[in-house]
Order: structure tokens, then sequence, then C-alpha cells
């Protein structure tokens, strides 16, 4: 038998590197799309965008291993049904379960290595990309500028412009507010057009204004207004110190839960039930404590006393003060309650995925298999689309599933591990279909050319 595994392996490793190859590539390419605008307009160099692409590897693997099992088993067992290998195989005594070991213990083996990587590898590459492409994001003020907003960035200034050129970074409708640190008004800049451009090795933004005016206004002034001073100007240029283009690397210390380990995860779950604890025993202290103070008003004597008292008795302990405050300190803290519970929704549902995405092998192994098998020489085209159909509704069970777990509609287990169950269910049923030689679909009446096909005249 380790002939007929080795063969069966032999088969699956050239379409697996092939649909490895083709999906990373696709992905990738759909995340340089995304990227070459921000790489053009910030002039970020080639090692940075390499580094940058490098780094989105990681996510994008963990995607494409599963995707790429489902090609690969797909191609392996669709081509040895084509070629009547597994029928010679069945008549030769070899269970149908037994010709889908060896791909099983990869699978398992492969799962087993995601599920490390994903622990391990995948979220210290997400905390670099995270920080890389915020560097690159800051890396250069100008494209951030956003006609009709304040920009507030830039040290010691503020800008507005109404339009701005992407391409040449002219600028038109400028105004420039100088700060001054000592709280006298600031200085106003005023031009209908200008140019921004880097200089000093790109440390330093120059902001070019023509036909501009600049109004400046004392602390004090004198009665008749005379303060108020307004001068205008053919050409004006401010330069702004380090506020340059020039990246500089940062390190991020604090991580989403992406960029975090099933361990850090953990952590922050604990953190936030104490956290979450701590505010309930505040709610109930706070309601006990003002429930008290009430009861004390029905006992004639601790009445009589605070009436006999000098204080006078607040009025808000006669009336609904006490309440209304204590309503508005319970729906704050009820609100902080709410989210600690969002956020440990999200780390729960993130800790599954970590493990249901690799456990996607096993499935994919399970329900592309038999329908590949059954499928023969006429229908594997047909089987392919029907497998793919289940690979895109698998990740829609995920997505799904997400959002309803962070809406707590459903519990977070249930949200990630509900696509492998169902389809794992129904590709261990269509394998028993196929061990038997039952006709699960029919191939031949689902294939295409036999719809559009010439009729034959007799």
């Amino acid at each position: 038998m380790k002939v007929v595994d080795r063969h069966v392996l032999r088969n699956h490793a050239g379409p697996f590197a092939l649909g490895l190859g083709l999906i990373t590539g696709l992905i990738l390419l759909g995340v340089l799309r995304d990227l070459l605008d921000d790489f053009l307009a910030r002039d970020v160099g080639l090692w940075t965008s390499l580094e940058l692409l490098g780094l989105s590897l990681g996510h994008i693997v963990a995607l494409s291993i599963p995707m790429a099992v489902l090609v690969a088993v797909l191609m392996a067992f669709g081509q040895m049904a084509a070629d009547q290998e597994i029928t010679a195989l069945k008549a030769a005594g070899v269970h149908l379960v037994r010709v889908l070991a060896p791909v099983l213990v990869m699978a398992s083996i492969l799962c087993g290595g995601m599920m490390l990587f994903n622990n391990f590898v995948l979220p210290e590459s997400n905390h670099r990309l995270a920080n890389l492409t915020g560097d690159m994001l800051r890396k250069r003020p100008t494209v951030s500028i956003e006609p009709g907003r304040f920009i507030e960035d830039l040290p010691g200034y503020r800008l507005l412009i109404g339009d701005k050129d992407e391409r040449t970074d002219a600028i038109r409708d400028v105004q420039v507010y100088v700060l001054d640190k000592q709280g006298r008004p600031p200085d106003i800049l005023v031009a209908p057009r200008g140019q921004l451009h880097f200089e000093n090795g790109g440390t330093s933004l120059y902001i070019d204004l023509y036909d501009g005016e600049l109004h400046s206004r004392p602390d004090s002034e004198s009665d008749d207004g005379s303060g108020y001073r307004v001068t205008r100007f053919t050409e004006h240029t401010v330069i702004i110190a380090n506020a340059g283009s020039q990246m500089e690397r940062t390190d991020r210390k604090t991580r989403g839960d992406r960029e975090m380990s099933v361990a850090m995860m953990e952590a922050e779950i604990a953190e936030k039930r104490e956290q979450v604890t701590r505010l309930r025993q505040r709610v109930g202290k706070e309601a006990v404590a003002a429930v008290r103070a009430k009861l004390e008003l029905l006992d004639p004597t601790k009445r009589a006393a605070r009436f006999a008292s000098n204080r006078p008795l607040p009025a808000e302990r006669l009336s609904l003060g006490t309440e209304e405050r204590l309503r508005d300190m319970v729906h704050m803290e009820t609100t902080s309650i709410d989210a600690y519970q969002r956020q440990i929704r999200s780390f729960k549902v993130e800790i599954h995925k970590k493990y249901s995405i690799p456990v996607a092998c096993l499935v994919f192994v399970l329900i592309g298999a038999p329908l590949a098998i059954r499928s023969g020489r006429s229908g594997m085209t047909m089987a392919a689309g029907f497998s793919l159909a289940c690979f895109f509704a698998y990740w829609l069970f995920l997505t799904t599933g997400e959002k309803l777990a962070d809406r707590d509609l459903i519990s977070p287990f249930v949200a990630m591990w509900l696509a492998n169950l169902v389809f794992g269910a129904l590709g261990v049923w269509l394998l028993w279909d196929a061990a038997r030689e039952s006709t699960v679909i029919d191939w031949v009446r689902l294939d295409p050319r036999r719809w559009f096909g010439r009729r034959r005249v007799a």
C-alpha cells in the first residue's frame, strides 16, 4: 500500500502547489492594487513596498492553503477517476476510505502546522504589517490633506484648503493659521492659490502662497481698531520643520485581536472579566447605599434625628434626585460593561477562528474527494463548480457567524465551528455514498453540453 499512498500523494502535490501559487498570487494582486496608489503617492521605496507585500503574505497564506487543498483534491481525484484508477483500486480490494487515508493524514499535518502558524507567526506578522502601514500613512502629510477639512497634524500650524491637485500638490483657496506659543491670537495667511513641496531631504514642508494676505492682531486692540493689520503679498512661503516625507519606523505597543496569540487574548479576556465584575460590584454597592438612605427616612427615630439636626435635609433625599443620579450612573456603567462584553466576544471569535480555519483542510478533503470521484470524466467540471460553491458558502457561514457573534446573537463557538460541522457532515455523507457506489448527484444531467448540444437527426 505504500506504493499506492505515494502515488496518491504525488498526484496531489502538483495541483496543491499550482493552486496555492495561483490563489496566493491572485489575492496578493488584489492587495497590491489597493496599496499601489499609496506606494506612488507617498513615494514609498522599493524595499519598503516589498516588505509590506511580504508581511501581507501572512494572512493571505492562512486563507489560501485551505483553498489550495480543495483545488488539489478536486484535480487529483477527478483525474484518477477519469483515468479509471479509482475503479482499478476498488477492483483490487482497496476501500475508498483507504485511498483517502494518506490525503487525510497530510491534511491533518497541514492543519496542525496552520494552527501553530496562526497562533505564533500570524499575530506577529499582522502586528508588523499594521505598524508599517501606519508609518507609511503618516509618511507624507500632503497626501492626507483633504479639501474642506482642517489639518491639525502640522506642528505649530493649522491648514485649510478648498481644492488640491493630487498629482502636482497645487492647492487653492488656502488658509494657514500660524499658532503662537504665548497664547496670542494666531496670524492667518489667506491666498487663492499655492503649492506644496518638500525640502531639506524631505524633512521640511514648504507652502508657497501667491497673491494673498496676512491678517494679524496683537493681544489687545486699540479702541479705533488700528491694532488689526492686513499685509498683502505677491509671494510668501511658510516653512514647517519636522513635517517631512521621510518615513519613521515606530513600534506600536497596542495590539488588535488579529495581532494577538491565544495566550494574549485569554489574558485580555480575564482582565476584561475582572473589570466587568468590579463595575457590577460598584453598581450594586451604589444601589444598596441609595436604598438604605431611603429606608432610614422610614424609621421615626432616625427621621426625627435628621430633622432635628442643624444640617438641613437635602431636598433630593425626599425627591427623585437620588434615583435620577443612580439611574444615570447605572446607565453609564452598563454601557461600559456592554463594551467590555463585546471585546470579550471579539477575542473569543478570533480564538476559535485560529483553529476552525485550519480544520477546513480536513473538511474540504471529505467534501471534495467524493464529489470528484463520483463525477467521473463527464462531470468533473460540474463537481468542481459545485465544490467551489460549497467553499464560498463555507466562508459565508464564517463571516455571517462572526457578525452574529459580535452582536451576541449566537455563541462564538457556534459562529466559527458551525461551517465545519455542517460541511464535515455533508462530506461524510457524500463519502459514504461514494463508497457504496451510489449516485448522489447526476453530473451527466447537469453537464451544460447536454443542454446546448446539437440534437442528432434520425
